[in-house]
């Protein structure tokens, strides 16, 4: 029989077991308490979590509003278009961002970004206007691209020729940072120049959504409830289609603009060339195309009729006139000497015509053009009474169309002495007199200018749609009796053989007009350019004049303001020839009445 050994249990051993029983009792609790938090006390952010698992809310783009002429012509509208969603989760598969990059034709840096900067178990767009092969490539490899959804979504089109509304419409882009910032959803289009930026908010519409369950594959099984969206507003302009193709086609190979307002202040027609296709925007432009854009001679995005400020040359002439009937300097009896030049201290100052004038009156001195007349009539003004009175016909202001226009320049001493840090002299006061020295104008503030004169002293705010109120911009009061005076004289420009704007004359048509040809650089310097280039325009055509001829018609009701750019056009009587041209053609479509 074994005998019984009794074996003495250390002290330190006792110690030892009790130690783990008591950790093994705090990891016991640890546990238990973590799981009450997260199956009792989280359970509704975790049971959320773990539907997000299998459910996703995906947006549902609207269609943006059509765009509309007031002649009826959708100029905007949409079409269907394949759009490509993903989802985030905690995890996202380098082999799915790989295979993106590939279909998509994108670095995978860039598709790592778009992912990073969605919220977890959120959906948002990853490309939009993906091609019908991209998408058969997504579906063949539905297994790999667990987390992302094709949707078909309307898509901005724009219609017929674009090039000729582009400066008016402008065009829409993908939201980028700044936009999502001020509350755009990541993938929409925004506005970003011309009616689609104007009225974005009217265009945009409401997005829809819908709730869809999927599975562990990705693949939607069940559409669980949807909120369709909100089509965006349609919005009428008061643009006119053909009044924009005449205009646009006028112009021909000319770089320039065109704007015809409505005596009302109805824009019915803004041409800027070159231009632009916004549909290139709608697919996405490269770095390449953007800079073509910017600097292109062939293509531009740059609106002449309200961003480029230039010299008015002899379209000036009418508002300093009127200012000096307004004075009391001169009336229409009064008669100036004025000879082919003027001699101011060790200065002479040139007339366009050899030999002058001789002594004429305002009509002729307008009708003709004549500088002498105007050095003249420049000095009895003085700068500070020529500042005052441009002010009054809005040259120095934004007219508000687009937000985006040049405010242009009113020569002054103060703004001589800011950029340039120089006094002014008696011959600034002179140059400025004939629209050189520093003075600059948009197309579009030009024609506002002389719808006051049409208007007998009231101009309203040019506007592009119907939604948009009539409102007047400028009022010049109790001064109908020299606008008259100012009228019969611009009669005479067009109807009068010795009219600078003769060529422009239709039979049946009284047209009011100003020629205006504004150097960029001297008449000598330019002489010099013609003949060392055998006149050949194209080869100097930087150094040329810029070309001017601001006009409204009929006389006595007129109906239409119209002032036609050319961008160094070179004499005011090719300017004066495309508005003839669009007159005409204003005519043949009824879009103004000959005289009654």
């Amino acid at each position: 029989m074994p005998r019984k050994i009794d074996i003495p249990v250390s002290k330190n051993f006792t110690t030892a077991k009790n130690y783990i029983k008591f950790i093994l009792l705090i990891a016991t609790i640890i546990i238990i308490g973590r799981l009450f938090y997260l199956q009792v006390i989280n359970y509704n952010q975790y049971n959320e979590m773990a539907k997000n698992n299998c459910l996703r809310l995906i947006g549902i783009r609207p269609a943006r509003g059509e765009i509309l002429t007031s002649d009826n012509y959708i100029i905007a509208s949409n079409e269907p278009s394949f759009t490509l969603y993903f989802t985030r989760n905690i995890k996202t598969d380098q082999k799915e961002i790989d295979l993106l990059s590939k279909i998509l034709n994108e670095p995978k840096n860039k598709i790592e970004k778009k992912i990073n900067s969605i919220g977890y178990f959120s959906t948002q767009i990853l490309a939009n206007n993906i091609s019908h092969n991209q998408v058969f490539e997504i579906l063949s490899h539905k297994n790999t691209l667990k987390n992302v959804d094709v949707e078909i979504e309307p898509k901005r089109v724009y219609l017929g020729n674009p090039y000729i509304y582009a400066s008016v419409v402008g065009y829409i882009q993908e939201a980028n940072q700044q936009d999502i910032e001020k509350g755009a959803i990541p993938g929409s289009y925004v506005g970003q120049m011309g009616v689609e930026k104007i009225f974005n908010k009217q265009l945009e519409g409401v997005w829809g959504y819908k709730e869809v369950e999927r599975n562990v594959s990705g693949t939607t099984v069940k559409v669980l409830g949807q909120q369709n969206p909100i089509k965006g507003e349609n919005i009428r302009l008061t643009i006119n289609y053909k009044a924009q193709q005449i205009a646009y086609d006028a112009l021909g190979n000319y770089k320039g603009a065109v704007v015809i307002l409505k005596s009302n202040g109805d824009v019915l027609a803004l041409v800027s060339k070159p231009s632009f296709n916004p549909n290139d925007f709608v697919e996405g432009i490269s770095e390449a195309e953007w800079k073509q854009l910017q600097e292109g001679d062939k293509i531009s995005l740059f609106n002449r009729a309200v961003q480029g400020a230039y010299p008015p040359g002899s379209t000036i002439k009418p508002f300093l006139i009127f200012a000096a009937l307004q004075k009391g300097i001169i009336t229409p009896d009064t008669y100036l000497y004025c000879p082919y030049e003027i001699k101011i201290g060790k200065y002479t100052f040139k007339d366009w015509k050899p030999g002058g004038f001789g002594k004429i009156n305002l009509y002729t001195a307008l009708a003709g053009s004549s500088d002498v007349f105007m050095y003249q009539i420049g000095m009895k003004l003085g700068i500070k009474t020529i500042d005052e009175y441009l002010q009054k016909f809005g040259f120095g202001k934004s007219v508000g169309l687009f937000g985006y226009e040049s405010k242009g320049i009113i020569a002054s001493p103060r703004y001589k002495y800011e950029m340039y840090h120089t006094p002014w002299y008696l011959g600034d006061t002179i140059t400025s007199a004939i629209g050189q020295a520093y003075t600059l104008v948009t197309p579009l503030q030009l024609a506002v200018a002389f719808s006051v004169i049409a208007n007998d002293g009231i101009a309203y705010k040019p506007r592009l749609s119907y939604i948009q109120p009539h409102e007047i911009l400028y009022d010049i009061k109790n001064a109908k009796k020299d606008f008259e005076i100012i009228k019969d004289a611009l009669e005479l420009t067009v109807s009068s053989p010795i009219g600078t704007a003769h060529n422009a004359y239709i039979p049946n048509l009284t047209i009011c007009g100003k020629t205006g040809t504004a150097q960029v650089v001297t008449s000598q310097q330019l002489n010099t350019l013609l003949v060392n280039s055998n006149w050949d325009l194209n080869k100097i055509r930087k150094y040329l004049p810029q070309a001017w001829f601001a006009s409204f018609a009929p006389k006595h009701h007129p109906q239409i303001i119209m002032v036609v750019f050319l961008e160094h056009g070179y004499d005011s009587h090719y300017a004066a020839a495309v508005s003839k041209k669009i007159y005409e053609g204003l005519l043949k479509y009824h879009l103004i009445e000959p005289n009654k």
